[in-house]
């Protein structure tokens, strides 16, 4: 297997854990007593800061800041349309605040690492 091989494997599943984790904090964050979400949530901007800064090559960059702005503009519209229905509506609210917390860190960091890639040549 290649260093691109692995590193592929690796992004995957990255964001695929993070992910989980937002999925499952935002299902239990109801539950949750009120000063564990905001570190909780901290730990999820963290993660996608190491996912933004580490995980993501610069040949990846273009298709992974052109689908995680298509997931965060979609999660986010999701969230207010979702949110109001009736019974599962905070829940749905939820994860998808949950997700956008992992997600906006990495893209912006990806985008910010971008500019000064283009700014170098």
């Amino acid at each position: 297997m290649g260093v691109k091989a692995i590193s592929n494997k690796l992004i995957a599943y990255s964001f695929t854990i993070g992910i989980v984790i937002a999925l499952i904090l935002g299902l239990i964050s109801a539950k949750l007593p009120t000063n564990v979400v905001p570190v909780l949530t901290s730990i999820l901007i963290l993660m996608g800061i190491i996912v933004g800064f580490f995980n993501i090559t610069p040949a990846e960059t273009k298709d992974y800041i052109l689908f995680v702005t298509a997931m965060v503009i979609v999660t986010s519209l999701g969230g207010n349309i979702l949110g109001q229905m009736q019974f599962v509506g905070k829940y749905l609210s939820s994860v998808l605040s949950a997700i956008l917390a992992f997600i906006l860190p990495s893209v912006i960091i990806v985008g910010i690492k971008a500019v000064i890639n283009l700014a170098r040549n």
